[in-house]
């Protein structure tokens, strides 16, 4: 057995000891590999940039040798067999819901940031004593016996999270022999009972698409922050959800986000905790594991998380369309799609995925992958189907027995559904692999639901009448490839003065050091815009979409 024992000896430092202690029965290299990134972000977050004072010792306190032969991987070589013990310390000071984070208020950690996998013996149980305060709560996604936490292998420590305070709430509520806990930690501006009802309602919406809910018990773990923040992150028995400032949650805009968050998290329980690709099933946090499912692991996620608030009736259609016409303008504002498919966007996740990157190269695939969602589930409404449907599937045969899909097996799911075999193929050529303009497809879906898509001008007209985006200080930030001023603007100009006249624009401005002018000619053309949804006459379809 392979044992953790860790502890925050001065938490203001922002800094954990852990001591980390196994036996060898022979003579050997010992491998200990660092996570170098964490489920649910495919990104090299290279973890071991946070460690100092690695050392190692046997039984008798002996130092052992050990080289540091990679950027996370240490080999030690123990003179004989026996206990060995390794220590180390972890900085704990980024606080989003994948990190750590340690100081006079809460000790908070996510073990796949911080622990060690014992290469060749990844599959032994793991027993992690975490020393806090006494009066300290804790909330924990690994079972516990005794004030020990126990892993039955690396892979469920890797997919856990820790939290201990002294001012931590609890609530817990129980839908079809499942147990889900409600932790938070932070100042609570909502009515607590209300926002556990809308949990109880959406978690048996989704427990009913897919006939059971993959765990037994289920933890919630909030950590309502004074700062802006918004992130989630799935684990197989619980999710931590950051989201700040806590004040803003008595307003039921910023309540849409946090429950559209959570309601998200609580669908990877199934799809990504157990559904899954091959190429991540199981982990290997050592290296990249380049897959092109981010349309389903992401894409569908989305989706799925506001259609089920929709269908537990929290939102109405109009506030599920509010909801939409976010994801369709930040969609609107991104070329990404000419350039690269959401495939390749996929794969190159852990290139820039997560960064802005360079104009207009790659797409997101939560805000795309959602719009993909979106229309698969229409044209399977149209056949008497539906993405539920496809996804309950995918669970029956993949996710419980966790065996990982190809994504062609995921596409023969969805064709399994379909007489118009040649139109979802169509539709994949286009939209999935190729770099068709899913908007005019988006807008002919939601027609066939009664609602109504309409393009508008944005606030700013610079935007819609000549493609230029900027900041109040004058500096462009963004230029539509179409337009004119495309040519002769660049990113990063800072207009100083503008002079109208009848065929455009006369600016002068600072690039780079230099001042100089330029002249943008109008168009005809509307360039960035702005989408608005509006509920129409109800359909059938419509029905069958909310139910």
């Amino acid at each position: 057995m392979i044992h953790y024992h860790i502890e925050a000896q001065n938490p203001t430092a922002q800094f954990i000891q852990i001591r980390l202690s196994f036996t060898v029965s022979k003579i050997s290299t010992v491998k200990l590999q660092l996570p170098a990134w964490r489920a649910g972000r495919y990104y090299l977050a290279n973890y071991a940039q946070n460690i100092r004072n690695f050392q190692a010792k046997d039984a008798e306190g002996i130092e052992i040798n050990s080289l540091k032969v990679s950027k996370d991987l240490w080999e030690l070589t123990p003179k004989q067999t026996g206990k060995v013990e390794v220590s180390y310390e972890y900085y704990c000071a980024k606080m989003d819901a994948g990190a750590c984070w340690v100081d006079d208020e809460q000790v908070y950690l996510n073990f796949v940031n911080c622990c060690f996998e014992l290469k060749g013996r990844q599959d032994e149980e793991i027993q992690v004593k975490v020393v806090t305060p006494k009066e300290y709560l804790i909330a924990a996604t690994l079972l516990q016996k005794n004030g020990v936490f126990s892993a039955k292998d690396f892979q469920q420590l890797a997919d856990s999270s820790f939290l201990a305070s002294q001012t931590l709430k609890s609530d817990s509520y129980q839908v079809q022999g499942t147990l889900f806990h409600l932790w938070f930690h932070g100042e609570i501006h909502f009515d607590l009972q209300q926002f556990k009802s809308e949990l109880i309602k959406f978690t048996e919406k989704q427990i009913e698409a897919f006939g059971e809910f993959p765990v037994s018990e289920y933890h919630f773990i909030f950590q309502l922050l004074p700062y802006p923040h918004y992130h989630g992150v799935e684990h197989q028995r619980g999710t931590v959800i950051t989201f700040g400032p806590a004040a803003s949650l008595s307003s039921k805009k910023q309540m849409d986000e946090l429950l559209g968050v959570t309601c998200h998290e609580l669908y990877h329980a199934w799809n990504v905790c157990q559904i899954r690709p091959k190429e991540i099933m199981p982990y290997d946090f050592s290296k990249e594991a380049y897959h092109q499912a981010g349309w389903m692991v992401e894409g569908v996620t989305t989706y799925m998380g506001d259609i089920f608030l929709l269908k537990s009736g929290y939102f109405s259609i109009s506030d599920y369309c509010e909801t939409f016409e976010k994801i369709l303008n930040r969609e609107a504002m991104n070329f990404g799609w000419k350039n690269h498919s959401i495939l390749e966007s996929s794969h190159d996740l852990w290139l820039d995925g997560y960064m802005i990157g360079i104009p207009d190269r790659k797409v997101s695939i939560y805000t795309h992958g959602a719009l993909i969602a979106f229309c698969l589930d229409s044209m399977l409404l149209d056949e008497t189907s539906s993405l539920h449907v496809v996804m309950s599937k995918l669970w029956e045969k993949y996710g419980k027995s966790k065996v990982g899909y190809q994504l062609d097996e995921v596409w023969e799911t969805i064709l399994s559904q379909t007489k118009q075999t040649d139109t979802f193929k169509d539709f994949y050529k286009d939209y999935i692999s190729g770099n068709a303009d899913i908007f005019p497809l988006v807008e002919k879906h939601m027609n066939s639901l009664g609602i109504k898509l309409r393009r508008k001008a944005k606030e700013d007209s610079w935007a819609s009448n000549f493609g230029i985006i900027r900041q109040e200080n004058g500096k462009i930030t963004k230029l539509h490839p179409a337009s004119p001023a495309y040519k002769n603007l660049m990113l990063g100009d800072i207009i100083r003065t503008i002079k109208p006249n009848q065929d455009g624009l006369e600016l002068t401005l600072e690039r780079y050091g230099r001042n100089l002018t330029v002249f943008v000619p109008e168009s005809e053309e509307r360039y960035f815009m702005d989408y608005e949804l509006s509920v129409q006459e109800s359909t059938s379809k419509r029905t069958r979409w909310a139910k």
